[in-house]
């Protein structure tokens, strides 16, 4: 075909640049992200997307990383390493999605049907937000799930300081707490926060600021109280994650189904404030709508003491809580299904659990009660809590290795009721600190005896309590096996577990009147090295007549 006579025949390079630029629009058009809501197959070719307003994002084409992350052009993720990735990301995976709104809107869907899991990302123009969900079907090896954003440390500087590893070259344990040389210790482990009370977390630095908005938890494991990873600088790379499942002091199983929506949002540093994100029920295949959802409300009484009181429902389709708050409590957006229901009292369970039907919209009524356990009328040492808060290092286990050289030491020659929790180690180690002589003093003896109550948090390898005094020595069968978790606790900052409380019946012989010494000591069929020593974490001890 001839050209027309005012135009100059194009140059071979502009001839190449023009052929090249209709083959592309060829490969849009066929993919549908020039359409409305047109669904496209990918064939090995990446997808990118720009939010118009200082994101974007490529998904590769043959695994489904998301190979890059730009923030008003400038690339964030670190060299060497995806910007984003279900676990450490796949060899291979279907890369198929959908484009809105004449192409304001797209949802890229990464599937990898080998192992069951289905990654979700959505974006749509003026949002500077990468929205996720995960749908997992089977069971995982290794039993994990997490979303990773593997980002620059130079570009954002700023992120919780007890993760950050880089530089720290001493191994403490395994390969994940680290030191330096001063003896400060940091981890991966020291960034999380509680799900009742999770924030969007992340990292920034000048003009920048990448964040999790973690949104809707109800397919995590774990309870109300369960935490996990969330940043961790190694000096490589920033690692922001969202974890949905890890077996890291695991008290619930994995959860099938969509995980989600939660979402990654870019800023110029400032966090960004928590947001509903229903309207993805739109787009993203298996989301319930609000309307497709029901709710829990009702009444919870009992005596706590000043703590904090939550209702918490757990089913095999979600986990969901409520603050309770001038005795009533509301628990909103749960999936359809059967729960069981639990009152906490700070992090302790008490009264009796309660099962409940939860249909779509309707709102069911649910009546709690429970009360924390009495207070020891001969003595007491911290606070019925569900939590070692009050005891020694309780304060500084969250951020620190209990080898760090900031922790007051674990081991003393003895410990006086008299001197408080304050002076009383919030865990006993096989290896490290036990046994553990605590003194006490009665006034008269109680003719039958006294019962002594140790409540604990957690324990690890079969860690438990027993004790002895006077010459008395407490039965075996006065220290059954706790649950095994089979996972590390203090030493990975948290001290959730499974709350369990040991009852020592001590006869009136074994005691006097006046000073009393009693020994504390680890039991477990188990042996280990110092803080990897069979273990358990301190709640409250009483004391009380039998």
């Amino acid at each position: 075909m001839s050209l027309p006579s005012h135009r100059r025949p194009a140059s071979r390079k502009r001839r190449r640049a023009l052929a090249a630029g209709l083959a592309s629009v060829a490969v849009l058009a066929g993919a549908g992200l020039l359409g409305v809501g047109q669904p496209w197959a990918n064939a090995a070719a990446n997808v990118s997307f720009d939010t118009g307003t200082g994101l974007a994002f490529t998904i590769n084409g043959t695994n489904g990383d998301m190979t890059s992350l730009k923030h008003h052009g400038t690339e964030l993720a670190a060299s060497g390493y995806a910007a984003g990735q279900f676990q450490s990301g796949w060899s291979s995976a279907t890369v198929t999605g959908k484009t809105f709104n004449n192409g304001s809107s797209i949802l890229v869907s990464v599937a990898n049907t080998s192992i069951g899991v289905t990654q979700y990302y959505f974006a749509r123009k003026n949002d500077n937000t990468v929205y996720m969900a995960t749908n997992i079907t089977k069971a995982l090896n290794p039993g994990e799930a997490r979303f990773i954003a593997r980002l620059k440390p130079s570009l954002l500087t700023t992120s919780p300081a007890a993760a950050k590893t880089g530089g720290f070259g001493t191994t403490v344990e395994g390969s994940d707490v680290f030191a330096n040389g001063a003896g400060r210790t940091a981890s991966k482990f020291y960034s999380s926060q509680r799900l009742v009370a999770q924030k969007p977390f992340g990292a920034s630095g000048t003009g920048h600021g990448a964040f999790i908005l973690p949104a809707y938890t109800d397919m995590t494991s774990g309870g109300p109280f369960f935490r996990d990873i969330e940043v961790n600088d190694t000096g490589s790379a920033v690692n922001i994650t969202h974890y949905m499942f890890s077996g890291h002091q695991q008290t619930e199983a994995l959860r099938l189904g969509l995980h989600g929506p939660y979402a990654l949002s870019l800023t110029d540093g400032e966090a960004p404030t928590a947001r509903s994100m229903d309207f993805l029920a739109s787009f993203l295949p298996g989301m319930l709508s609000n309307a497709q959802r029901g709710g829990v409300s009702g009444t919870a009484s009992g005596t706590w003491n000043g703590l904090t009181a939550t209702v918490g429902l757990a089913g095999a389709t979600g986990q969901y809580r409520g603050q309770v708050k001038s005795g009533r409590f509301v628990i909103g957006h749960v999936k359809p299904g059967t729960y069981t229901a639990t009152l906490y009292a700070g992090e302790l369970a008490v009264g009796a659990t309660r099962t409940i039907t939860v249909t779509a919209g309707a709102t069911t009524a649910l009546t709690m009660s429970g009360s924390v356990p009495a207070a020891g009328k001969l003595f007491q040492l911290g606070a019925f809590d569900g939590t070692p808060a009050g005891f020694l290092n309780a304060d500084r286990i969250e951020t620190m290795h209990p080898s760090d050289s900031r922790m007051a030491a674990w081991k003393s020659s003895g410990y006086t009721v008299g001197a408080g929790p304050a002076k009383f180690p919030m865990a006993e180690f096989k290896s490290v600190n036990s046994p553990a002589a605590l003194s006490f003093s009665l006034a008269s003896v109680p003719a039958n005896g006294v019962r002594l109550r140790i409540a604990t948090t957690s324990s690890f390898a079969g860690g438990r309590p027993a004790v002895a005094i006077g010459g008395w020595t407490s039965p075996a069968s006065a220290s059954p096996a706790p649950a095994n978790l089979n996972s590390r606790n203090v030493t990975r900052g948290t001290w959730r577990g499974v709350n369990t409380t040991y009852t020592f019946t001590i006869p009136a012989s074994a005691l006097k009147t006046g000073g009393n010494t009693l020994s504390i000591s680890v039991v477990s069929g188990s042996s280990g090295e110092t803080f990897l020593s069979p273990n358990f974490i301190f709640d409250a001890l009483a004391l009380d007549p039998a």
